[in-house]
């Protein structure tokens, strides 16, 4: 009988990964974050913030040194990850496909009438190595982000996803044109060249 091997998680270790080692970065992911805040300055210290799919939390790290206490983060993920101490801080862990279970949670720390200032997202699917699987899995998370949006978003403000880029971003884009003003397409320095992934800077929620 033939045992299979694991197959253990491909880490990147690279500058930016020995980067924020220094730094206590959670994630070298955060590096990609700071690239884009320095190009289109979504992050300002007044604002409530939600994060989702926020695991391991380096997002988390780098937008608390902007909003320090005033504040709220709430991050969602359905994996959980380490808390955090600071009380402005806020953790929910669900599935964002679970709408209805979920909004009365975040509405426990944004109240029923308000909204967040910035979504943010760095989703991504469970890899399968195979393009159009997982470009397509990306395309469908980030649809359901869109609809949290719909929900907690307030008008004018912006949002930010990750895609995996590939045939199918058609539907994204489609998704995302009658809900913003306009969107932008941005892959930082801190993304690995041969990924195919893309930020995508959603401005001016309609």
């Amino acid at each position: 009988m033939r045992v299979k091997k694991k197959v253990k998680p491909y880490i990147v270790q690279d500058a930016y990964f020995q980067k924020a080692k220094k730094e206590w970065y959670r994630a070298r992911s955060v590096y990609k974050l700071i690239e884009i805040q320095e190009k289109f300055w979504l992050i300002q210290e007044w604002m409530n913030i939600c994060d989702v799919w926020a695991a391991p939390g380096s997002f988390i790290q780098y937008t608390k040194r902007i909003i320090k206490d005033t504040w709220n983060i709430v991050w969602i993920d359905i994996k959980p990850i380490d808390k955090y101490s600071q009380k402005n801080i806020h953790t929910i862990v669900h599935s964002i496909f679970e709408f209805d279970t979920l909004k009365p949670k975040v509405e426990e720390f944004i109240w029923e009438w308000n909204k967040f200032d910035l979504i943010l997202s760095d989703i991504a699917p469970n890899t399968t190595w195979n393009r159009d699987i997982d470009q397509y899995a990306s395309v469908e998370l980030n649809i359901e982000i869109l609809k949290f949006a719909d929900v907690f978003l307030k008008k004018w403000w912006n949002l930010l996803l990750k895609v995996f880029k590939w045939e199918d971003f058609f539907d994204l884009s489609n998704a995302i044109k009658p809900r913003f003003e306009s969107f932008k397409e941005f892959k930082p320095n801190a993304c690995r060249d041969r990924s195919f992934e893309e930020y995508v800077i959603c401005l001016k929620k309609k």
